[in-house]
């Protein structure tokens, strides 16, 4: 998404859903091509990261609702949301993107399209949560700055 001069949003390489579908695509894609398949006793795990990575998600988007201000970054931030998950990482929704990630590789037994979860965690920290703490210090200060220096970028 191209950012204009008087922009209220960050400018995200694009919406995170979209980038991790991208990336699981090719990673299934990989491991269809070599044909290597993992135990599904492994799907029990990737069945408890989702759990998790829902849970966590859910709780996210309830505090930002609280908050009012808008989840999706292709929207202005109105407030930061700094209790609940927010006082360990300041990116519990794109932790729960990767959990997600790893999950729906485990459920689906495909050992190499998890080789993929390192260049999404890769593009989403350096071109979606970069742009966003970029926006979010110039429109919030000091507040945000003081955050940021206080609670760490993933855990």
């Amino acid at each position: 998404m191209a950012e204009t001069p008087h922009a209220d949003r960050p400018s995200v390489i694009m919406l995170p859903p979209v980038l991790m579908v991208l990336h699981l695509t090719a990673g299934f894609v990989l491991n269809w091509i070599f044909g290597t398949y993992m135990p599904h006793a492994w799907g029990w795990l990737g069945i408890a990261l989702l759990a998790v990575a829902v849970s966590i998600v859910q709780w996210s988007k309830k505090l930002f609702e609280r908050a009012g201000t808008n989840v999706p970054p292709s929207l202005p931030t109105t407030a930061i949301v700094t209790d609940g998950p927010y006082k360990y990482s300041r990116n519990p929704m794109y932790v729960c993107f990767l959990l997600w990630f790893a999950g729906l590789c485990l459920v689906a037994g495909t050992p190499l399209a998890l080789l993929m979860l390192f260049p999404f965690a890769y593009i989403l920290d350096q071109h979606v949560i970069v742009p966003e703490e970029n926006y979010l210090s110039g429109k919030f200060g000091d507040a945000y700055l003081e955050y940021k220096n206080r609670v760490r970028r993933w855990v």
